[in-house]
Parts: structure tokens; sequence; C-alpha cells
């Protein structure tokens, strides 16, 4: 998770300002020029990155909340330096859950290739009920980055859906527009598909741990 510094705060705090401005406003060309001055301040173009670990309820549910607090501990202890390493902005954990943000394409998914081989490496030293294993979301596209603390916007919503409503264990779900911004050639079996979540078409492509001997 994020540590909090003053810069961080202050942007977190200049976007609340904002947002309740935009909120409390009712004149049409006055919420305008705050939704500009929304996008102009903290607008940009990236990939998202959302991780899910996979059996969270069930696993939570038969062997308690302490010991799967503990597999969260040791998840985010592994994925919070290989998302430097890749040249992520680690935003915020939340739960089972992380959340990151990449200028590149490229780098989230080889960020994704390596987090599931470092899990695999610790998953072999431990007993089976002790083993992580993470689903991965990833898109592209345009979206509202607030310091380093937290993102909005459809590419976040996709990248949601993806890590924790398609995704099994292992498995890493990019969009169709986040593979075009990528230099990554999928082999011809390659799983492409499409899913329609709460009214939104998804098109995305399964990739493998292999898929990164082809790039």
């Amino acid at each position: 998770m994020s540590v909090e510094t003053g810069a961080e705060s202050g942007a977190q705090t200049e976007f609340g300002r904002l947002i309740t401005l935009f909120s409390d406003s009712d004149e049409a060309t006055e919420n305008e020029r705050i939704r500009l001055k929304i996008w102009e301040r903290f607008g940009t173009m990236g990939t998202t990155f959302i991780s899910d670990m996979a059996n969270f309820s069930s696993t939570s549910r038969s062997r308690g909340i302490c010991q799967f607090l503990k597999m969260i501990h040791r998840a985010r202890e592994a994925i919070r330096p290989i998302i430097a390493d890749n040249q992520g902005l680690l935003l915020k954990c939340d739960a089972d859950n992380c959340y990151a943000y990449f200028e590149h394409a490229d780098h989230a998914v080889q960020a994704s290739f390596d987090i599931n081989a470092e899990l695999f490496r610790l998953n072999g030293q431990r007993d089976l009920s002790e083993r992580i294993f993470l689903s991965v979301g990833i898109d592209y596209g345009r979206l509202l980055l607030v310091g380093d603390e937290d993102f909005y916007g459809d590419p976040v919503n996709t990248a949601s859906k993806l890590g924790e409503d398609l995704a099994g264990k292992s498995e890493t779900l990019i969009t169709e527009r986040a593979l075009a911004q990528s230099s990554f050639s999928l082999n011809e079996q390659a799983e492409r598909m499409t899913a329609r979540i709460s009214d939104i078409e998804i098109s995305y492509v399964k990739l493998a741990m292999t898929e990164i001997a082809d790039r």
C-alpha cells in the first residue's frame, strides 16, 4: 500500500475539492468548467492492473480470517517490489485486491508474469493450504490518476471486472485495446473472448505465462 506523503494527500484533497464543487453546482456551464478542470488536472492515458486473490471467501470461511490475512500480507509483499521493478505505481491494496497503474501496457503484462512466477516459486515451499494464487485484469485507456493514491475511469472498472469476476487463479485477462498498446505477439492458441457484465461488453484475451516467450 502506498505511503502517504504531503504531495499525495494534497492531490487527493484537491481532487476531493473539485468533485465537491462539481457535485454542488447546479449550473450547466459551471459544471462543464469544473469537469474540464478535473480532466485537465488529473486526466491521463495509461494501463490499469487489478489483482484479486483466488478462493478468498472459501478459504477465509474454512480456515479463519486471521489465516487469510496472513496470506494477504504475503501476497502484498510479493507484489509490491515487482510492480516497482516493472515501472508501475502500486496505488493501494484493499483486502485481497491490489490496484496498480502503468504508463505502458507491456510493463503491466510483464508484471503479471513476474508476479505469477514469484508466487509459483513461493508456493513450492508451502503446503497446499498456504499457497497463494492471483487473478489479474489489465486494461488501457483514459482515466483520472490522483497522485499515487487512486484512479478512476472506464479502464479501472473493466480491469476490475476482468480480475475479480472473470479471471481464474493464476490467469491474466487483458482487454483487446490494452493488448493493441503492447508488443506481445500471441500464439494461435490464445483464447480470445467477449463477456457482458453489468451491460458492459468486454473483449479480452487470456494470457498464459508461456506467452512471455513469444514477445
